[in-house]
């Protein structure tokens, strides 16, 4: 089915940004010493969270893909995974010297003194993050989506009595010629009529 390879082909690069983007650096602070980043896994960073959502995707798109049918449930769970991490990103990218605290340590104090020029800002793993659950969340609700239309099976692939039973629209019947009885069968052709007698001498 080349739609739903479509789809969980978008999927597993969300996921593979999502984890690879979990190891890099959230948060980048610069200032006059110099520029320091912490990574989504250091400290109390919600890395760890976006790292189990990604592994947890892995198996909702193998669902998805082996399953038989059309995988609603793997394309479901997708969907809400993606918009789990991409919640997740928001959060964190809101309030990025809130989770710089920790591994910066006394660099985040010089940061809050009004003489020292300091910015924190997220740095690049945090936006993969970002852009892969958004793009796990349209590949699953695309899923979704598709798996809730019926398929049309034409008439021609089914067995001879399944497509008379009324599964799919036959092809209307002929005609009826001006030869054919009231009930379809073909008119009684008329009786011959009979030769005439010779006349008598």
């Amino acid at each position: 089915m080349r739609d739903k390879r479509i789809y969980a082909t978008v999927a597993a690069i969300a996921i593979l940004v999502v984890l690879l983007g979990s190891f890099l650096p959230w948060v980048r602070l610069t200032g006059p010493f110099g520029e320091f980043t912490k990574r989504g896994l250091e400290d109390d960073s919600d890395g760890i969270i976006t790292l189990a959502l990604g592994l947890t995707a892995v198996l909702a798109v193998a669902y998805y893909v082996f399953s038989e049918g059309r995988g609603l449930l793997g394309s479901g769970a997708l969907a809400l995974l993606g918009a789990g991490l991409t919640a997740l990103a928001i959060v964190d990218l809101a309030d990025v010297q809130g989770r710089a605290a920790g591994v910066l340590g006394e660099l985040e104090e010089l940061a809050s003194e009004d003489d020292v020029p300091m910015a924190f800002v997220g740095a690049e793993g945090l936006y993969m993050v970002l852009l892969g659950g958004i793009a796990m969340a349209i590949a699953g609700l695309a899923g979704s989506a598709a798996a809730l239309v019926p398929v049309r099976i034409p008439a021609e692939a089914l067995p001879l009595e399944e497509a008379a039973s009324g599964l799919t629209p036959l092809e209307p019947p002929a005609a009826q010629t001006v030869g054919e009885g009231l009930e379809g069968a073909p008119a009684e052709a008329p009786e011959p009529e009979a030769e005439a007698a010779p006349r008598d001498g």
